[in-house]
């Protein structure tokens, strides 16, 4: 029995749909590992934590201060050792407070010079990106977004993006030559999400993939939702009210919490400063 307007799917439809879903590389950008300083899980936690969430390949993105070249060759020796879901090394590097990645790099690269280090980067296989643009208000130095190929509009850790949708701010970052692209942020098990790039099975290898990126074949997902390079009027003004609602709610829950802790703060040093009851 059927409603109007409304047909059940058959068996044909069910299995094309599942055919181009299993013909799809999912791969989750922007990962932590315990490398960092302020990164919670090995390697190997989170292949098992990725593989479960459906990924198939991870872009670490550990952050640069926290290692050198011998850490990042220790870091690459236990990558080789994860089974369960193919991590892929690289790093997360700050330019005068402003984060860039550098995903799919597997050797050690340093540099002060943003355009220098980005170049060598990209040299090496990597794709070069600025990381968290709502954490600026997606305000970022000319001469550094030049340096770039990517603009991290969708980052789902609940501080920035959260997984409902990528901000559009962060498209007019993109000018004519960068490419959107949406990561995790992941530090511990509290940030995981469903939040990744989908691409071609074709996609063998993480040099393959990062490719497919840079060519703008790709889908951001949440497992629900896919948006690719360009958003459509109607994702526009949804993710627009939807983002501008976000940023009212996490600002108020800083200010709570601010206020929260400095008056904890009051607290103590006014029992510091209370003088000592007299002994009896």
């Amino acid at each position: 029995m059927t409603r109007t307007g409304w047909r059940r799917p058959d068996d044909e439809d069910e299995r094309s749909r599942r055919q181009e879903r299993s013909s799809i590389v999912k791969a989750m950008l922007h990962v932590h590992t315990c490398f960092s300083s302020d990164g919670e899980l090995t390697p190997a936690s989170i292949g098992r934590l990725a593989r479960g969430r459906g990924f198939s390949t991870v872009f670490l993105a550990d952050h640069f201060e926290s290692l050198d070249r011998e850490s990042f060759a220790a870091l690459l020796g236990e990558c080789r050792w994860v089974k369960e879901c193919r991590l892929v090394p690289g790093y997360e590097r700050s330019f005068g407070g402003y984060h860039v990645l550098a995903l799919g790099v597997d050797r050690w690269i340093d540099d002060p010079e943003p355009r220098v280090w980005a170049d060598r980067v990209r040299a090496a296989g990597g794709l070069v990106a600025i990381a968290h643009p709502g954490r600026y208000r997606h305000q970022i130095p000319e001469p550094l977004l030049a340096a770039c190929d990517a603009v991290e509009v969708w980052n789902s850790k609940p501080p920035y993006d959260g997984s409902m949708g990528p901000d559009p701010r962060g498209y007019r970052l993109l000018g004519t030559t960068r490419i959107p692209i949406c990561g995790q942020d992941l530090h511990g098990t509290r940030h995981l999400s469903a939040v990744g790039m989908e691409v071609a099975d074709a996609c063998g290898t993480p040099a393959e993939i990062v490719a497919a990126i840079r060519r703008g074949e790709y889908q951001m997902t949440n497992g629900r939702v896919r948006y690719a390079r360009e958003l459509s009027p109607s994702s526009r003004r949804t993710l627009t009210v939807v983002h501008r609602a976000r940023r009212r709610l996490v600002d108020l829950a800083i200010d709570l919490r601010t206020a929260a802790r400095r008056a904890a703060a009051a607290r103590r040093l006014d029992a510091e400063r209370a003088p000592e009851a007299p002994e009896p």
